[in-house]
């Protein structure tokens, strides 16, 4: 409602989380984080304006106060924006080393729309390991076939992990993206 019916209070607000935020995760990368990620998983809930706005906006904010090197070391940082697809484009020109996809963009198409201005990270559907292994590794196969190239691509979930996953099937994901991804090299 804040955002509708007092968007400057609304943006006061957010721009005193964006500061915080970008506090704590300098202080993580003060104490040794080597990469940090900003997730925004209700992103997706707003229209395309509102989120460039309200939700890119903030996260453009904290990126730009993170240490970026940090004793001689460059600190990569990744946004992940739970169904916010439609702004791919502009997560890309955000000054971030990285962007995270959900499970619901294809990986081939978010790979030309960001046009390797950024690596992607992603995208499995965590549901996925609900299924047998075999299921869990032809989608994964699909997924690192779909993005079609030897780097720029961390392979994750397209969010968290649900509880209940059996710990084998994790681990048989786990392999499987080594070899695979190893032979196509």
């Amino acid at each position: 409602g804040m955002l509708y019916d007092s968007p400057n209070t609304m943006q006061k607000l957010l721009d005193i989380l964006s500061d915080n935020v970008a506090a704590y995760l300098n202080a993580q990368i003060e104490a040794g984080a080597q990469a940090v990620m900003i997730f925004d998983t209700w992103g997706g809930a707003l229209t395309p304006e509102d989120y460039r706005h309200f939700s890119l906006g903030s996260m453009v904010r904290i990126v730009d106060q993170l240490h970026r090197s940090f004793n001689d070391q460059t600190i990569p940082v990744t946004l992940f924006s739970k169904g916010a697809n439609h702004s791919l484009s502009h997560l890309a020109d955000s000054g971030a080393d990285a962007v995270g996809l959900d499970w619901t963009v294809n990986i081939g198409d978010a790979k030309k729309l960001v046009k390797n201005k950024v690596a992607l990270q992603g995208n499995l559907d965590p549901a996925v390991l609900y299924s047998s292994i075999d299921s869990v590794i032809a989608n994964a196969k699909k997924i690192i076939d779909d993005f079609a190239d030897k780097t720029g691509h961390v392979f994750n979930l397209g969010h968290g992990i649900h509880p209940g996953i059996d710990p084998d099937k994790v681990k048989a994901l786990v392999d499987y993206v080594h070899s695979y991804s190893e032979s196509k090299a």
